[in-house]
């Protein structure tokens, strides 16, 4: 792969677009970024992984047979040793989400490496993980994932990576 389109409609690509996030998920478990960037202006404990039928229970231990949501993924990604950069607008509906990670992952000692940044004038969305960078139109809610259309860009190319990480690094930071 070197850069994939997926473009969204009630008629295509719903489940292509989940696929590819359930992957990136999944691959952030394996080998944690150091940092993971999620830049997104609205974020929600959204389903990411499908392990209703248990095909990820090696993955994470004792994980019960139900989806698991973006919250208990970044919980994992940093035990494991990763580090996230979550950057979104300054409001009630994310700090809900933020506050409860941040408490989370407080009470195990890890809130150093979990940054939340925020902006009022945020528009921008995209996750940046290892040498994969995912960019679009589409924030990091359900309907961002499931209802609405949406352009998304994945890519491998090393460039593009590469100058996102800059990017992202001058303007968020990293734990």
């Amino acid at each position: 792969m070197s850069t994939r389109d997926l473009r969204t409609t009630a008629f295509a690509s719903r489940e292509e677009l989940a696929d590819a996030l359930q992957s990136l998920f999944v691959a952030e478990l394996l080998l944690p970024s150091k940092p993971l960037w999620i830049v997104t202006p609205w974020v929600s404990d959204v389903p990411i992984i499908d392990n209703r039928a248990g095909r990820f229970r090696g993955l994470i231990p004792g994980l019960a047979h139900r989806w698991i949501r973006l919250g208990e993924l970044l919980e994992h990604q940093i035990e494991r040793g990763g580090s996230i950069v979550l950057a979104c607008r300054p409001n009630d509906h994310n700090e809900t989400f933020t506050g409860l990670v941040s408490a989370r992952l407080r009470s195990l000692g890890l809130d150093p490496r979990f940054l939340v940044c925020n902006s009022l004038e945020l528009h921008e969305k995209g996750i940046l993980a290892g040498g994969i960078l995912l960019s679009g139109s589409m924030n990091l809610t359900y309907n961002g994932i499931r209802r609405l259309e949406e352009s998304i860009h994945l890519t491998d190319d090393t460039n593009r990576v590469a100058r996102a990480r800059v990017a992202y690094k001058e303007r968020w930071g990293a734990p």
